[in-house]
């Protein structure tokens, strides 16, 4: 339990200055770091019940929904919001072990750690891309009305 509270910290941290090194306006950095922290919680609980790769979708897809939501009460575009809460659970450690197995010339455990890896990123990007997708139709249908 203290790992997981030091995990949010750090996650909360980490967001909060890669925001910082973005750009980001300052009022968005509290909200963006705290989006970070609630998508990491949905990952990390996904993946300590071994559903890895519904935790990146189910993550990401909370960090979108919730980055479209402040961004709507805001006033800001969602990426501010999105793009530094999200990179917490970016599976670099999949990119970093596949190209360390083509390294060590284990082309087998490369292809599957590669394969699982693009897995991963597809999830997060097709996360993304739903909500964006379904919050436009529905900001469409709310203004024909």
């Amino acid at each position: 339990m203290l790992d997981l509270f030091l995990d949010l910290i750090y996650c909360f941290i980490a967001t909060w200055f890669f925001a910082l090194v973005m750009q980001a306006p300052r009022k968005s950095l509290v909200f963006s770091a705290l989006i970070a922290d609630i998508g990491y919680l949905i990952y990390i609980i996904c993946v300590n019940n071994n559903y890895e790769l519904f935790g990146f979708f189910l993550g990401t897809l909370v960090i979108s929904l919730l980055g479209e939501i402040c961004a709507r009460k805001i006033k800001m575009p969602a990426t501010i919001f999105i793009f530094p809460a999200v990179v917490p659970i970016v599976p670099g450690i999949g990119l970093y072990e596949t190209m360390l197995k083509f390294v060590q010339n284990d082309i087998d455990q490369a292809i599957y750690l590669g394969i699982r890896t693009i897995f991963n990123i597809g999830a997060m990007a097709i996360a993304i891309a739903l909500v964006s997708l379904l919050l436009t139709k529905l900001h469409k249908k709310v203004e024909k009305k």
